[in-house]
C-alpha cells in the first residue's frame, strides 16, 4: 500500500483512539462523581422508631455523700433543663431493692423513693417511655435458688408505680442487667435468667400488669456475635411477653470506624422475631489492647482523678468521643435497630465500688456532666455539658419517637456514614466522617426533591476541643438557619475529618 493512502487510515486511528479516551474519561469523570454521591432513599428500615434515649436513675448515694436525701432543687431544675433540651424519646431506670423498696428487710414504698419519683415525675411529664427493672435478683446462697419474697416485693413495688401512683410512662420490665456476663447475680446462666423472668411474670398476673412487657435478654455483647442463642432461646420460652429485645454495646473505637460493628449488630437484628424491635439497651466505649493508646490514656487519666473509678471512659471529656457517638449510632440506626440508651446521663447517678468500697465517692465517669461537681468534687466546672452531648442531643431531639427511618445511599469512603429520618411530614438527615480524611461529597435524593432546614455542625480537634455553634446553655445551635438544599441539582458539601454534619427542619 501506498504512503499517501495510509494517512487517512492514520487519521481515521487516530481519531477513533482520540474519542475511546473521551469516553474513558467521561466514564472515569462519572465513577469519581458516582463515589462522591450520598444519597437518600426511599427504602424504609425501621418504622414507629422508639429513639434514641439515655440511662438515667441512680442518685442512690446522695444521702451518705452529702447527707441530703436528694439533689438540690438547683440542681434537678439544671438537670431538667438540659434534659428538655436533649428530648429524649426513651429512657432506662434501674434499681435494687435496698436502694428502693427494701428498708432493711421491711418494705417501704417512701422512704428511699424520692429521687426515683423526681425522675418518674419528670418522664410522665414529658411522656418519655421508660423501661424500669432491677440489676439482678435475690436468691438464697444458690443462684437458682430465687427468693420468692423479692419476686414478690418487686412485682408490688412495679405496680405501686404503675397503676397507684400513675407512671403509664413504664411500657417494660427490663429484669437482671447483662445476664450472660459473670459479673451478673445468674453468674452467666441462661436458665436462671428465664427461671426469674417466669417467676416475674406469674406474679405480675396478680396485678394488672398484662400490658407491661419484658425487654430483653440484655446481654451485654462487646464485639462478637456468637451468644445469638439467647434470642433464639428467649423467644421460645417466653414467646408474647417479650416486649422489646435488647443488647449492651461496648465496642471497641477501631470497631465502629472500621465498620464492623455493623456486621455484630446484623446478626443480632437477624434473630429478633420480624414482628418485635430490637434496641442497644446501653451503648459506650470500652478500650482493650485494640485500641491500645486509648486504653493507655484512658488508664493514666483515671488515675490521675481522684473521683473517678475504674469503670470510667474519661474520653467523655475529648470532642472526638461524640464522633464515635455519632458514628455507632448512626450505624445502630441504619442496621434496623429501633434505638439506642446511651450510657449514661450523669456521673454522680452510680458510684464505682472500686475494692469492694459499696460508700465510695469515686464515680463511674461517662456522663454527660456531673451535676454534684460542685457539692462532691469541690469543681463547679465539672457540672459543664461535656463534648459529646453536642452530637447525641441532636440524634435524641431530631429523631423522635414514632419516626420512620430511612437509608441512605453511601460513597465508598471510610467513615462516611448517614441517615435520614421522617416524622409528621418532617425530615431529619444526620452524616458523621469519623476518618480523618477530609471529603468533598454531593447529597442527592430519591426521597425528596428539595428541603428547607437548619444546619448544624460539629468538628473534633486534635486537641480535644471542638468546633460547633452553642447557645448561651452550652446547648447546640445552628451554624445556618433556613439553608435550600436542592437534591435534584446535589448539594456539595465538605466532610472534615472526624466531623459531623445535621440538617433538620424539625422544631
Amino acid at each position: 500500500m501506498k504512503i499517501k493512502n495510509m494517512i487517512p487510515v492514520f487519521f481515521a486511528l487516530l481519531f477513533w483512539l482520540i474519542g475511546c479516551e473521551d469516553d474513558n474519561n467521561d466514564a472515569l469523570q462519572e465513577a469519581i462523581e458516582k463515589n462522591r454521591e450520598i444519597t437518600l432513599t426511599s427504602d424504609l428500615v425501621s418504622s414507629d422508631f422508639r429513639g434514641n434515649g439515655v440511662q438515667w436513675g441512680g442518685y442512690d448515694l446522695v444521702p451518705t455523700w452529702l447527707g441530703d436525701q436528694t439533689l438540690s432543687e438547683a440542681d434537678w431544675n439544671k438537670l431538667f433543663k438540659r434534659i428538655d433540651y436533649l428530648r429524649p424519646p426513651f429512657l432506662r431506670i434501674m434499681i435494687s431493692s435496698g436502694w428502693a423498696y427494701d428498708n432493711d428487710g421491711v418494705y417501704d414504698e417512701t422512704t428511699k423513693t424520692i429521687s426515683l419519683f423526681k425522675m418518674l415525675d419528670y418522664a410522665q411529664s414529658r411522656n418519655i417511655e421508660v423501661t424500669f427493672g432491677e440489676w439482678g435478683h435475690s436468691y438464697d446462697g444458690d443462684i437458682s435458688n430465687i427468693d420468692m419474697d423479692w419476686v414478690a416485693n418487686s412485682v408490688k413495688f412495679l405496680n405501686h408505680l404503675v397503676n397507684e401512683k400513675g407512671y403509664t410512662v413504664i411500657k417494660t420490665a427490663n429484669i437482671i442487667n447483662e445476664p450472660n456476663g459473670d459479673w451478673a447475680t445468674t453468674q452467666g446462666s441462661y436458665e436462671v435468667w428465664e427461671t426469674v423472668q417466669q417467676a416475674y411474670l406469674t406474679e405480675m398476673g396478680n396485678y394488672s400488669l398484662g400490658h407491661i412487657k419484658l425487654m430483653g435478654p440484655d446481654i451485654a455483647i462487646f464485639n462478637t456475635a456468637n451468644q445469638t442463642d439467647w434470642f433464639t432461646s428467649a423467644t421460645n420460652d417466653l414467646s408474647d411477653a417479650m416486649g422489646l429485645y435488647d443488647i449492651h454495646v461496648y465496642p471497641k473505637q477501631q470497631l465502629v470506624r472500621e465498620g464492623e460493628y455493623a456486621n455484630m449488630l446484623r446478626a443480632y437484628k437477624k434473630v429478633t422475631p420480624a414482628e418485635k424491635q430490637i434496641v442497644l439497651g446501653e451503648i459506650g466505649f470500652k478500650y482493650t489492647e485494640v485500641d491500645a493508646e486509648l486504653q493507655s490514656e484512658n488508664l493514666a487519666a483515671i488515675a490521675n482523678d481522684p473521683f473517678a473509678g475504674e469503670d470510667s471512659n474519661m474520653m467523655v471529656y475529648k470532642a472526638f468521643y461524640g464522633i464515635d457517638m455519632a458514628d455507632a449510632l448512626i450505624q445502630t440506626m441504619r442496621e434496623g435497630f429501633s434505638g439506642s440508651v446511651i450510657w449514661n446521663m450523669d456521673d454522680a447517678m452510680y458510684n464505682s465500688p472500686d475494692n469492694g468500697d459499696y460508700q465510695s465517692t469515686k464515680l463511674k465517669r461517662w456522663g454527660f456532666w456531673n451535676i454534684l461537681g460542685e457539692e462532691l468534687v469541690g469543681d463547679a466546672s465539672d457540672e459543664d455539658i461535656r463534648p459529646y452531648f453536642y452530637p447525641v442531643s441532636l440524634l435524641s431531639r431530631y429523631f423522635p419517637s414514632g419516626s420512620n427511618i430511612y437509608n441512605v445511599g453511601l460513597p465508598d469512603k471510610k467513615g462516611v456514614r448517614a441517615i435520614v429520618g421522617e416524622h409528621n411530614g418532617k425530615y431529619t438527615v444526620a452524616i458523621v466522617n469519623s476518618h480523618y480524611t477530609t471529603y468533598d461529597v454531593v447529597l442527592k435524593s430519591n426521597l425528596m426533591s428539595n428541603l428547607t432546614a437548619d444546619k448544624y455542625m460539629y468538628k473534633s480537634n486534635s486537641d480535644g476541643t471542638f468546633e460547633g455553634n452553642i447557645d448561651e446553655d452550652g446547648f447546640a445551635a445552628p451554624a445556618e438557619n433556613d439553608v435550600t438544599l436542592d437534591f435534584v441539582e446535589g448539594v456539595k458539601l465538605t466532610l472534615e475529618g472526624e466531623s459531623f454534619v445535621l440538617y433538620t427542619n424539625m422544631d
